[in-house]
């Protein structure tokens, strides 16, 4: 009686119940030791190499994406693994044209048979358009929205393109030719941001007039590491409740901010549907005889739709301005040839027109290796497989695939040089600058713009955007880098949902 009385004294009640902490933590760690075992050995992708830390946890891909050099950490993986890795418990990576043609092209009636993973659903409640994964509904809304991409439309558009171009060439003039020369990396994000939000729905923004940041642009670019944190909570979903303490309490204030911004700019348009001067994407999506929407899932699938739509039409357009001035002004012998092709082909500002320009052979390679040397897609595009053969090796069902771009622009198994820019690569052979050192390059097996039924709809107009904006920029101007700056690709760039681009200070002098 009396053991049984100093057993019940609390203090060493609670020592007796502590002895259960070893079977719990053995418990635990068979479990973990039992999945890892699984994983490495048994999983449907435990057949591809790769670190063995990525075979079992997502730690590795978790540290890179937040780090913002997950495209460079790919790039490693695959010079040390080969064209095939696993980065993921249930995620492999491809490097090789094939793999491109094998994931992103089959197709029945048009809808993928690759479904593309929820990696873009940010919890808005509608996927819209771009990021939509749903097939069908995803081929609904392109049916709408297509017509927006054709030629006719097109042209239609293309006033509201010179109208931004020029007034940013005004601009240069004004600001441009001064010893500390223009910071080109706001001075572009100012002016793609205006440019598509006219073209999306019509709006006008004014950065280029007012020359500043609007609220709109300031929130926007405040979510990009909280974007990343939300995809990243998707691939390990136990990441979810802790997400919030990755992100600064501020950054999260402006979520809602931004949402409500973008649903305000939307109720505007749809309110003057009858007032507009000019056509823009809303208008194929919600035609004047169309009824406004009315339900709360309506409104909210047009917002994300435009939003979309908006975003496709800044982001890679900015990244193109800035990446091909960025690397003309280091590539002399580029930079010379394309303002001698601009300059001699044109007698007048005036003649510099989308027709025009698409006839420059050296104007769009420069714009066609920018793409290469800076490849705007940084998450490899992940496809979940229906159980099916990539480059000649099977992917079982569930399993997700992806192709990491970056690292197929940057290897010299597909480009002579690849690290160097080099715009000679992508002529034809009868061009007079052609070189015949780059007729091996695999030119056609690059899909900046992605392929097949989700390949991008806007890069017509994408690449008459960027085509017009060098012609006429180097038209008037000549450009000179401003010394003492010393920014390299390799360590200065980094991307999460977006691209972080550093500051790149330009002396535009008005052309002798």
């Amino acid at each position: 009686m009396a053991f049984e009385s100093f057993l019940s004294v609390p203090l060493l009640s609670s020592v007796r119940s502590v002895s259960w902490l070893p079977w719990v933590s053995a418990a635990l760690a068979a479990v973990i030791g039992s999945r890892c075992i699984y994983l490495l050995n048994f999983h449907p992708a435990a057949k591809f190499p790769g670190p063995r830390l990525a075979a079992v946890s997502h730690i590795y891909l978790v540290y890179y994406w937040m780090k913002g050099r997950y495209p460079w950490a790919v790039e490693e993986l695959h010079k040390k693994y080969g064209p095939v890795f696993r980065i993921a418990p249930n995620e492999v990576i491809f490097s090789t044209p094939q793999a491109g043609n094998d994931i992103y092209t089959p197709a029945v009636k048009q809808h993928e048979t690759w479904r593309k993973t929820d990696l873009m659903d940010f919890g808005a409640g509608d996927l819209g358009f771009v990021w939509e994964n749903d097939p069908v509904k995803r081929r609904e809304v392109a049916r709408k929205v297509m017509p927006a991409f054709s030629n006719k439309a097109l042209r239609a558009k293309e006033p509201i393109v010179h109208k931004y171009l020029d007034q940013f060439i005004e601009k240069m003039k004004l600001r441009g030719n001064t010893p500390q020369g223009i910071e080109m990396r706001q001075w572009t994000f100012w002016l793609a941001l205006d440019m598509s939000a006219d073209l999306a729905y019509s709006r006008e923004m004014h950065h280029l007039r007012d020359e500043k940041d609007s609220e709109f642009m300031t929130t926007m670019l405040g979510t990009s590491f909280y974007g990343t944190i939300v995809q990243l909570s998707r691939k390990v979903p136990i990441l979810k409740p802790f997400a919030i303490f990755f992100v600064p309490l501020k950054v999260i204030t402006l979520i809602p901010k931004f949402l409500k911004m973008n649903r305000d700019a939307v109720q505007a348009r749809v309110d003057t549907r009858d007032k507009t001067t000019h056509p823009d994407f809303v208008d194929y999506m919600l035609p004047v005889e169309a009824p406004p929407p009315r339900t709360e899932k309506e409104k909210v699938h047009l917002e994300q739709v435009a939003m979309q739509l908006f975003i496709a039409g800044f982001d890679p357009i900015r990244l193109v301005y800035y990446g091909s001035i960025f690397y003309l002004l280091r590539t002399p012998h580029a930079y010379k040839a394309l303002v001698e092709e601009i300059r001699s082909s044109f007698q007048s500002y005036d003649e510099i027109t989308g027709d025009s320009t698409a006839r420059l052979k050296y104007l769009q390679a420069c714009l066609q290796e920018s793409l290469r040397v800076f490849p705007l897609n940084s998450t490899g595009m992940p496809r979940e497989s229906p159980g099916g053969t990539v480059d000649g090796v099977f992917i079982p069902e569930g399993v997700v695939c992806q192709v990491s771009l970056f690292t197929m622009a940057r290897s010299s198994e597909y480009f002579h040089d690849p690290a160097s820019y080099h715009p000679e690569r992508w002529l034809p052979e009868y061009h007079p600058l052609y070189e015949e050192k780059f007729s091996n390059d695999a030119l056609k097996d690059y899909f900046p713009f992605g392929l097949g039924p989700r390949a991008c709809t806007g890069r017509e107009i994408a690449w008459s955007q960027t085509r017009l904006f060098l012609a006429k920029l180097l038209y008037t101007f000549d450009l000179e880098m401003i010394k003492g700056q010393d920014k390299m690709f390799e360590k200065d760039f980094t991307v999460h949902v977006m691209w972080d681009i550093p500051d790149m200070w330009v002396r535009l002098k008005p052309r002798k």
